[in-house]
């Protein structure tokens, strides 16, 4: 009956220090603030941009890095992380769910509400480098900061998107969140990695935006580098 007691009272004591263990890991758990993406968010004048982004603000793999795509206005952003320079790094959700930056001004006054962290220093120390999302670009590493001019196709009605990309591996996606009909002639940036990869261009109206590679024309006669930065 003693052997009983103890054997009893042993299991018991396993199963608190379990519960406490199980209360403790879930404590423990890193959370982050959630935000609202604002229209017309500012770009960042301290990389040498001025005006807005209407549809919402850029997604950049770093802080006054690449354009990977556009956290449209009234989607969530988790902020994990923010630079000395006021850039945000985090998770946006709506259609893209990726891991990005976004410049300073474009989230909401106060956060929404709190979520686990969901992007790690892995992530942004992969998307940091430029061949992570990306192949013949239209500069080498550090050596341009716009597009060479190409031309489109007139009768391509694709048009042109504000996002492609669809997951923090950044090794593929699909053209959505239509921005309109690109004008005749626009600035080639770079291609995106995927089984149907898209080009990166600047229209003097729309922005930064994704187009099909089949309605830009003349982008293959265009010297590109494939260095990683």
């Amino acid at each position: 009956m003693k052997r009983r007691f103890q054997l009893a009272l042993a299991g018991a004591l396993i199963t608190a220090v379990g519960s406490t263990l199980t209360l403790w890991s879930a404590d423990a758990q890193a959370s982050v603030n959630r935000y609202t993406i604002q229209a017309d968010s500012p770009k960042p004048a301290a990389c040498n941009n001025q005006g807005t982004v209407p549809a919402g603000t850029w997604l950049q793999n770093k802080v006054c890095g690449y354009f990977v795509g556009t956290a449209m206005a009234g989607t969530a952003f988790d902020v994990h992380e923010t630079a000395q320079s006021d850039y945000h790094y985090g998770h946006n959700y709506g259609g893209n769910n990726i891991c990005a930056w976004v410049p300073p001004g474009a989230l909401s006054a106060e956060p929404t509400g709190t979520a686990d962290e969901s992007c790690s220093a892995e992530t942004k120390e992969r998307i940091g480098h430029r061949r992570a999302f990306g192949s013949d670009f239209n500069a080498a590493a550090h050596a341009a900061e716009d597009g060479s001019a190409v031309t489109v196709d007139p009768a391509c009605s694709g048009g042109a998107y504000y996002n492609y990309f669809n997951s923090s591996d950044y090794n593929g996606g699909s053209l959505r969140d239509a921005a309109g009909q690109p004008a005749a002639e626009v600035q080639y940036r770079y291609t995106t990695t995927g089984s149907d990869p898209a080009v990166v261009v600047r229209d003097s109206n729309l922005g930064w935006v994704f187009m099909d590679r089949d309605c830009v024309t003349d982008w293959r006669g265009l010297t590109f580098h494939n260095d990683d930065d």
